[in-house]
């Protein structure tokens, strides 16, 4: 394999496949009424659908670049308050309802990780949260927790 787009391609690739074939014991069901493997199926299709356009940019790519060692330049710090951020995100959901703890991860995300001035970061988190909340509590009807607000 010329490069690590390739590896991994074919890692996904039979992710993908093994996902797909290993869901088909759930039952499929029919578009009308989804059975239990459905959605895994659909995933596992995706996955090695997407795998395999990039395996086959890179087959016909002129450009074959080394990319050398992937762990060299990595912000090891940056990616670890990322995590840390989640990681409190979960542990805080429960307690502060899902407006408070998405408001404060987003907030977080796009004032550390992303420097924005106060007001910017401000309006994107509460667009962000707003957005999420509608898609969740009001389209699809989830039951998100409520926490210190009460909705």
């Amino acid at each position: 394999m010329k490069n690590n787009d390739q590896r991994s391609g074919v890692i996904w690739l039979a992710i993908g496949l093994a996902i797909a074939f290993y869901s088909r014991r759930y039952g499929l069901g029919a578009l009308s009424a989804p059975g239990p493997g459905f959605l895994p199926f659909v995933s596992g299709a995706a996955i090695a659908g997407l795998s395999l356009i990039v395996l086959i940019q890179q087959r016909f790519s002129e450009k074959r670049e080394n990319v050398g060692d992937p762990w060299k330049s990595k912000n090891w710090p940056a990616m670890a308050m990322v995590m840390g951020a989640l990681v409190l995100y979960a542990i805080l959901l429960r307690p502060l309802g899902f407006l408070v703890d998405t408001f404060l991860l987003m907030g977080f995300l796009l004032r550390i990780m992303e420097p924005m001035r106060w007001p910017k970061v401000i309006a994107w988190a509460g667009g962000i949260t707003f957005g999420a909340y509608m898609i969740f509590e009001t389209w699809l009807k989830a039951q998100l927790p409520a926490g210190i607000l009460g909705f």
